[in-house]
C-alpha cells in the first residue's frame, strides 16, 4: 500500500468533515422518514456495534499491514475509551457513561475531526477509520441529547473532570512501563490544535481547562436550544 501524507483542510479532510455533517443531518433531522424511529431499541444497538467494530477492525489492518504497535495501538486514548463508555451509554443509558462521553466525545473527537495529529495516518486507510469512529463517537452522544433527552448538567463536570485525570493517572503509568505516548501526556501531538499551548507538562494543564471552558459552552447551546431533560 502506498504511505499517506495528511494535508490538513486538505480535499480528503474537507470531504470527510462534510460527509459527517450530513450523515447527522440525514439522522437527526431525517431518522423518522428513513425508518429509524426516535425511540428505537434496535438503533442504539447497531451505532453500539458499528463503533465498536471500527475501532477493531482498525487495528486488524494495522496489524496486516504491519503498522500495528504495542506502543501506539492499544485503546487506551481518550477517544478509544470513550467508544466503550459510548455503548455503555447507548445500551444502559447510564447518565454517568452519557456525561463522559460528553466530555471526551464533543470535545476531544471534534479536534481529532478537524485538528488531528498527522503522524497517525501511516495509510489513507487509518485517516478514514479516524475520521468514521471520532464522527460515530460525536453522533453517539448527539443522539442520546436529541432521541433519548439525556443531558449534562453543570455540576457533573467536577465528576467527570475527576474521572478523566484517574484514567489520564492510570494512562500515564502505563506510558511508563511501555515507553509509549497514549493521550499525548508524554510528547505533544502533531496537531494545530488552538487547546494546545505551550510544552510539556504546561499543554496537558491547559487542555484541561481549554476542555472545561468549551464543555461549559457546549452545556449552556444545550439548554438554551433544548428541552429539559426527561
Amino acid at each position: 500500500m502506498l504511505s499517506y501524507t495528511f494535508d490538513l483542510f486538505g480535499n480528503d479532510h474537507i470531504i470527510s468533515i462534510i460527509l459527517i455533517i450530513i450523515f447527522y443531518v440525514l439522522l437527526l433531522g431525517f431518522n423518522e422518514k428513513i425508518g429509524i424511529k426516535d425511540n428505537s431499541k434496535i438503533f442504539p444497538i447497531i451505532l453500539s456495534f458499528i463503533i465498536i467494530s471500527l475501532d477493531i477492525s482498525e487495528d486488524i489492518v494495522r496489524y496486516i499491514t504491519g503498522h500495528y504497535s504495542i506502543k501506539k495501538d492499544l485503546p487506551l486514548q481518550l477517544c478509544n475509551i470513550g467508544i466503550y463508555v459510548s455503548v455503555i451509554a447507548l445500551l444502559k443509558k447510564n447518565q454517568t457513561a452519557f456525561e463522559l462521553i460528553f466530555f471526551w466525545g464533543l470535545v476531544g473527537a471534534s479536534q481529532a475531526i478537524l485538528t488531528p495529529d498527522s503522524n497517525l495516518f501511516e495509510l489513507k486507510t487509518f485517516f478514514i477509520y479516524s475520521q468514521a469512529y471520532h464522527g460515530t463517537l460525536i453522533f453517539a452522544v448527539l443522539w442520546l441529547i436529541v432521541k433519548n433527552g439525556m443531558r449534562m448538567e453543570m455540576k457533573s463536570i467536577s465528576k467527570v473532570f475527576l474521572i478523566t485525570n484517574i484514567v489520564v493517572v492510570v494512562v500515564a503509568l502505563i506510558n511508563y512501563l511501555l515507553d509509549s505516548n497514549y493521550m499525548f501526556l508524554r510528547v505533544r501531538p502533531n496537531s494545530i490544535s488552538p487547546f494546545l499551548v505551550g510544552e510539556w507538562p504546561v499543554y496537558i494543564i491547559m487542555v484541561q481547562f481549554f476542555s472545561i471552558v468549551v464543555v461549559t459552552l457546549f452545556i449552556k447551546i444545550q439548554d438554551l436550544l433544548l428541552k429539559p431533560s426527561r
